[in-house]
C-alpha cells in the first residue's frame, strides 16, 4: 500500500482494528512518518473546502504548457511578464496544488512506500525525500511572492527526489556522500551557501559500505578551494566529543555529542554508534572529533531513538577509497594531507571554516 493511500485509509477509517492500532503506534513513535501524516491531513482538509480544484488545476497545467512547455522542468517568473501579473494572485492556491503533485510522485518513487511494521528497531537510512516542510504550499507561495517582490526573474528548480550531506575530500574536487543517497541516480547535484548548485558525477562506490565519491564537473567552482579538515587514520576512543554538520533542511544544522560505541548496529565493527540526534538529511554527512578531524560519515539512526546515531568509520573509509579506487586516483583522492587545520581552535571557528565544504547533495532519478 502506498503511503498516501495508507493516509487515506486511515482518515476515512477503513483500516482493519489492527493496522488502525499500528498506525497510531507508528504516529507516536516515528517523527518523520507523523510529519508525512500531519501535513497530508493539512492538505486534504485544504482541498476539501476547494470544489473547482480539479477544473483550477487543469486550468494551471494548460496555462503552465502554453507558456514554457509540456515539458519544462525549471522556469524563470518575471513580476513584469503578462504570465505574472495575470496569475500572481492565485500563488497560494497553485502552491496547494503543486503539493498534491509532489506527494503522489512521492508515493511512485518510494520502492515500496512507507509500509507499516511492528518492530521500530530498524537502522533506517537518513534519505531526505521530497516529503519535507520545504516543499509545504507555505514555502513555494513564499517563493513566488518573494519573486514577485524583487521585480526580477528567479529560477525554479523541480525538486530533488532525495536530499542528504556531503563533504569535500580534498581540494581537487572530490566529494564523499553515502551511496543509498546516489544510487541509480540520473542527475546528482550539490550546494551550499557558498556555492550554487553544481553538478557532480559518480566516480567510484562501495555499496557494502555504503559511501560514494562524486567529482565536481566545474573546476571554477574548486578556485580558491582550502579543505580544513582530513580523514583521520586511527580508531576513535570512545567517550570522546564529537560533531557533525549536515542538511536535515534547507539550512545547514550543527549538532554535539559524544561516541558512545565502537561498534554499530548489531555490533558493525566497520561503525560508530554517537549520542547526537541525526534525521532525515543528515546521511552522508561527516562526523568530527574536538580537533576537526572526519572520524566518520553519517550513516543512519535507529527508528525507535531519537538520540542515537550511527557513522561509518573514516579508517574503514580510507581502507575502502584504496581498494575500489585506482592507484592514481587513490592517491588523489588521499592526497589531502593528514593533519587537519582545525586543531585548537574554537567550536565557532572550526564550524565557520568548515562550512564552505560541506553540502546540501539534491539527486534526480528517471521515473
Amino acid at each position: 500500500m502506498r503511503t498516501v493511500d495508507l493516509f487515506d485509509s486511515y482518515l476515512n477509517g477503513t483500516l482493519s482494528a489492527e493496522n488502525k492500532v499500528n498506525f497510531e503506534t507508528q504516529l507516536e513513535t516515528d517523527s518523520t512518518f507523523s510529519e508525512a501524516f500531519r501535513e497530508h491531513k493539512k492538505m486534504i482538509d485544504s482541498i476539501a473546502h476547494q470544489s473547482f480544484r480539479a477544473e483550477f488545476k487543469n486550468k494551471l497545467k494548460s496555462i503552465h504548457e502554453q507558456a514554457f512547455g509540456a515539458d519544462t522542468k525549471t522556469f524563470a517568473l518575471n513580476a513584469d511578464s503578462t504570465f505574472a501579473k495575470r496569475y500572481g494572485g492565485t500563488a497560494a492556491i497553485a502552491a496547494t496544488t503543486a503539493i498534491v503533485a509532489v506527494l503522489s510522485t512521492v508515493a511512485i518513487l518510494s520502492t515500496g512506500g512507507y509500509l507499516l511494521k511492528q518492530q521500530n528497531n530498524q537502522l533506517m537510512d537518513l534519505k531526505r525525500e521530497m516529503l519535507e516542510l520545504k516543499y509545504s504550499s507555505e514555502a513555494v507561495s513564499e517563493a513566488i511572492v518573494e519573486g514577485l517582490a524583487k521585480n526580477k526573474a528567479k529560477l525554479t528548480y523541480a525538486p530533488a527526489n532525495l536530499e542528504g550531506s556531503a563533504f569535500a575530500l580534498n581540494n581537487n574536487g572530490y566529494i564523499l556522500t553515502s551511496f543509498h543517497m546516489v544510487s541509480n541516480a540520473d542527475s546528482i547535484f550539490i550546494q551550499n551557501n557558498l556555492t550554487e548548485r553544481t553538478l557532480t558525477r559518480l566516480i567510484a562506490s562501495d555499496p557494502k559500505l555504503d559511501i560514494a565519491i562524486l567529482k565536481i564537473e566545474n573546476s571554477r567552482v574548486l578556485k580558491n578551494w582550502q579543505v580544513p579538515f582530513t580523514l583521520k587514520e586511527k580508531s576513535t576512543d570512545i567517550g570522546e566529543k564529537v560533531f557533525t554538520l549536515g542538511y536535515p533542511r534547507k539550512d545547514m544544522v550543527y549538532g554535539e555529542g559524544s561516541l558512545s560505541s565502537l561498534s554499530g548496529y548489531f555490533n558493525d565493527t566497520t561503525m560508530y554508534q554517537i549520542s547526537i540526534p541525526v534525521n532525515p538529511g543528515n546521511s552522508g554527512g561527516p562526523l568530527l572529533d574536538d580537533s576537526g578531524n572526519i572520524i566518520g560519515v553519517i550513516r543512519g539512526k535507529l527508528n525507535s531513538s531519537e538520540a542515537t546515531g550511527f557513522a561509518i568509520k573514516s579508517n574503514e573509509i580510507i581502507k575502502s577509497i584504496q581498494v575500489m579506487a585506482a592507484d592514481s586516483l587513490s592517491e588523489e583522492l588521499m592526497g589531502q594531507g593528514k593533519k587537519s587545520a582545525l586543531k585548537n581552535l574554537k567550536r565557532s571557528e572550526q564550524v565557520k571554516r568548515i562550512n564552505p565544504y560541506v553540502f546540501n547533495v539534491l539527486v534526480y532519478k528517471k521515473d
